[in-house]
This record gives structure tokens, sequence and C-alpha cells, in this order.
């Protein structure tokens, strides 16, 4: 399965463009997993992965903090099966 790990904060305004950017990505790719982590309620976990800015988008390698564009999330996620 094919997954996205997301770190936002409901405080985030810049989280919203990225709110909306997966919903894009969802709408096109239904069977993506995508793994939404509040950084308020789990501050212990965006520690561990070594989140310092929101919002924060992981998959595979990949790293973002901000709102890629739907191309490049299907790549990665490409890049991440093919791996």
């Amino acid at each position: 399965t094919s997954k996205v790990t997301y770190f936002k904060s409901a405080l985030c305004p810049r989280c919203r463009a990225t709110d909306r950017r997966l919903s894009e990505l969802r709408a096109v790719q239904p069977e993506v997993e995508i793994e939404t982590i509040e950084i308020l309620t789990d501050p212990a976990r965006v520690l561990r992965d070594g989140i310092w800015m929101i919002p924060a988008i992981i998959i595979g390698s990949h790293r973002w903090y901000h709102a890629p564009s739907i191309a490049d999330l299907k790549a990665a996620l490409v890049k991440k099966e093919q791996s």
C-alpha cells in the first residue's frame, strides 16, 4: 500500500493548502493511505520523525514542508513502490 505521512496542526494556516492538495491526491489515487499526525496531540511522534516545520509530508525518503504538486506526490509514490 502506498502511504503518505502528513504532519499538521489545526492552528496552521499553511496546512489548509496541504489539506486540499492531499484531498486532490486521494481523488485521483483513492488507494493511497494518508496517515495524518496532529502535532499538538502527538509530539513524541513529531520528535521521533525529526519534524521541525509544518506542514510536513513524508513519502519514503521524500520530505516536503509545503504543499507539493500532485505530480511530485505521484512521482514519489511510484518511486517508493519501486524500491
